[in-house]
């Protein structure tokens, strides 16, 4: 099931809750249990395999944000222009890569985070991801780098499009996203961008100010 999609197999967002998870499971289980489906001849024991796979790892905390972090970067690595191979290379260049980088990494840290948050978990880890945060975060203001850009799928265009160009300015290269915003994007695709970009934003300012954990 290596390359089935979790969320999809339950037909929940990656947004979903522990509940929202543990209600699809649970209906999904009694649509193809095998039990249920034998008196018509049908075998639904290898879907019924993977609603039960999917939801081990999505029910367990741990688990779900390293799947998270595994999809990310899967999505990541298809969207930037043979990163597989040129990232290596990059990163010894310098360049844009170390932004791109950071964001994505700061994008897992907040990926977990989220999933504490939702559980109301003030723990050490929190702590933890804050401090991890804050790299990433002075790494990207560092290049002047302004917060609207630092999701993946928006650093994900620049870093393809520095790719092509090395030589260009930050500056310039996020005057050459606006424009392909502007004119290449549609209304309906610009909110939904601005969406996850805020989000992000928030995701991050709740990391910051989130109170340590008590000894």
């Amino acid at each position: 099931m290596e390359d089935k999609n979790y969320y999809d197999i339950l037909g929940v967002s990656v947004k979903a809750t522990a509940e929202e998870i543990t209600a699809a499971k649970n209906t999904l289980a009694k649509r193809f249990h095998p039990d249920a489906n034998l008196k018509d001849g049908i075998d639904t024991t290898q879907q019924m395999q993977e609603i039960l796979e999917a939801y081990a790892i999505l029910s367990d905390r741990v688990k779900r944000a390293e799947y998270d972090r595994k999809i990310t970067g899967r999505r990541s690595v298809m969207q930037t222009y043979d990163l597989k191979k040129s990232a290596g290379e990059a990163e010894e260049q310098a360049g844009f890569v170390i932004y791109w980088k950071s964001a994505n990494d700061l994008y897992d840290i907040i990926t977990e985070s989220d999933l504490l948050f939702k559980e109301k978990q003030r723990s050490a880890r929190l702590t933890q991801l804050s401090m991890e945060a804050i790299k990433h975060v002075l790494t990207l203001r560092s290049a002047d780098i302004p917060e609207r850009y630092w999701h993946p799928d928006i650093m994900n265009w620049l870093l393809f499009t520095w790719y092509k160009n090395r030589n260009i300015t930050i500056s310039y290269l996020l005057t050459l996203y606006d424009d392909y915003v502007k004119k290449s994007v549609s209304a309906l695709d610009k909110l939904k961008l601005q969406k996850k970009a805020y989000s992000f934003q928030h995701s991050v300012c709740l990391l910051y100010t989130s109170p340590s954990p008590r000894d």
